[in-house]
């Protein structure tokens, strides 16, 4: 069970330190008032957000699908993106008897909240940039938080403004957008670092963009070995039965992903021992070849991890949807994994 894997994570991670390893009885006591009594009671209550995403100037994009919206604002010049999520983000100030704990519990739920509400933006995110091939970010100029009783109606006058007609770019970036789901943190990160990919080729960075296209790459093979309880390999030898489970096949490909490696290894993550002014005319045919492949395995990845779902897109209740996948989510948000 996660919740099990969890509350043993968040109680270890106070253990460690003096002035709180006391509290532990009152964090397993919070943990399950929260989990057996908090959250169903929310399990009918919603969040609306409503913000701008960077980078989409005269991207005319009209999508409602589940918990995701978005219309172009001309007013604005930008795509504004609204999600429904589980009302999460507030209202734990009073759930223990011990202000510290209360207070931790709060900014806890605060980050996993905002995990949600950012897994369906970056399913967006990732959608477009496959559609169009641009990188976008979900920090705009704008956010407007909507809780309550208010929310229907925030949403219905929200989705007045999106366009029902069909373009090609709605019907394109729409079957990416039902192809994602960002709420499992390895396909999160692996459009992260796609899209990092992107904004960094945009602007000449090269070296470094190969480095995020390769950590792309790194986060798919880390998923699958997880998942197939694969013991730690060097990364020919996991390519091997990465891609016979994923059924990526494209021979051309594949070798241009070992290329990726390669380069990485010899010139973009570690100071190259010759040649470092010319690296973008030397290789820049082969890099072409190179996005290419990353793009390709991206998609199958996603195209696998759709048919082998592990972490439900879209909860009917999410309290359960909470306590099934809590234990990952924390690794996802909290400070215990950062240096």
């Amino acid at each position: 069970m996660g919740y099990d894997k969890f509350k043993n994570k968040v109680c270890n991670y106070y253990r460690t330190y003096q002035n709180t390893k006391n509290k532990i009885e009152q964090f397993k006591y919070t943990l399950d008032k929260v989990v057996s009594h908090e959250l169903p009671k929310r399990d009918n209550e919603q969040f609306f957000q409503v913000r701008d995403f960077t980078n989409t100037s005269g991207l005319k994009l009209n999508l409602n699908y589940n918990n995701i919206m978005c219309y172009y604002s001309n007013e604005e010049n930008a795509l504004k993106v609204g999600v429904i999520c589980p009302n999460w983000s507030r209202g734990w100030r009073g759930i223990s008897k011990d202000k510290f704990v209360s207070d931790q519990i709060d900014i806890l739920f605060h980050f996993i909240s905002q995990y949600v509400y950012r897994s369906y933006q970056v399913n967006l995110i990732g959608a477009i940039a496959l559609s169009t091939g641009i990188p976008i970010d979900f920090r705009g100029n704008t956010l407007k938080y909507i809780y309550g009783d208010n929310v229907a109606q925030e949403v219905r006058g929200f989705k007045k403004y999106i366009d029902g007609e069909s373009s090609i770019l709605n019907s394109k970036t729409l079957s990416y957008l039902k192809l994602i789901n960002a709420l499992d943190p390895y396909v999160n990160k692996a459009v992260f670092y796609y899209v990092r990919f992107l904004e960094l080729d945009e602007f000449n960075f090269t070296e470094e963009a190969l480095t995020a296209a390769d950590n792309m790459v790194d986060v798919i093979f880390q998923s699958l070995k997880k998942r197939l309880k694969k013991p730690t390999q060097s990364r020919e030898q996991m390519s091997k039965y990465i891609y016979d489970e994923i059924k990526f096949y494209d021979s051309v490909a594949k070798h241009h992903l070992d290329r990726l490696y390669l380069l990485r290894c010899r010139f973009t993550a570690h100071p190259s021992k010759s040649k470092w002014w010319d690296f973008h005319e030397i290789y820049e045919d082969e890099i072409e070849a190179i996005k290419i492949s990353v793009r390709k395995l991206l998609v199958d990845y996603l195209k696998y991890e759709n048919e082998n779902r592990e972490v439900e897109a879209n909860p009917m209740l999410w309290s359960s949807w909470f306590k099934e996948h809590c234990d990952i989510i924390y690794d996802a948000v909290w400070f215990h994994e950062i240096p």
